[in-house]
């Protein structure tokens, strides 16, 4: 999907444009679907002008972020994925943007079994930040994958 209509999508469905200051900035839906844009076309100019117009005194520590997450960002196929995630335990994805978009950067996540519950997040309400697991993304042609964060172990 093109930048600006999911721009435009995603503030019909929050209001950041109107309410800005609604949103921190782990969760800005805007700051959020800009790095996504620019980390699958690589253009971390994009992302680096946007943080300097609106969080300027967050821009270093989100473009040191960006450059981890550049330098590990795959975009698997199907079978490729699978095997990463099978390799490494990972038993949990969460996305940047929904979840349900082909888009969407997925960073792996191992949760202890014990721990792994997930709330029943419905993507069409949440559009950001869902967690799923790996079998739910895998009917796709490709998947963006982060892989900065494969040795983590993330306790809810």
């Amino acid at each position: 999907m093109e930048l600006i209509k999911r721009l435009d999508k995603y503030n019909l469905h929050y209001g950041f444009l109107e309410d800005s200051d609604d949103f921190s900035f782990e969760v800005h839906p805007e700051r959020v679907i800009i790095r996504n844009d620019a980390l699958r076309a690589n253009d971390r100019t994009l992302y680096e002008g946007y943080l300097k117009q609106k969080f300027p005194d967050r821009a270093q520590e989100a473009l040191d972020s960006y450059d981890a997450t550049a330098a590990n960002l795959l975009q698997l196929t199907k079978t490729e994925a699978l095997s990463l995630f099978q390799q490494h335990a990972v038993n949990l994805l969460c996305s940047d943007i929904s979840m349900t978009e082909q888009d969407a950067i997925f960073s792996t996540l191992i949760v202890p079994d014990e721990r792994l519950y997930l709330a029943d997040e419905n993507p069409k309400e949440k559009l950001i930040h869902n967690k799923v697991l790996p079998e739910q993304v895998l009917d796709r042609p490709y998947i963006w994958v982060d892989t900065s964060t494969l040795s983590e172990v993330w306790i809810p």
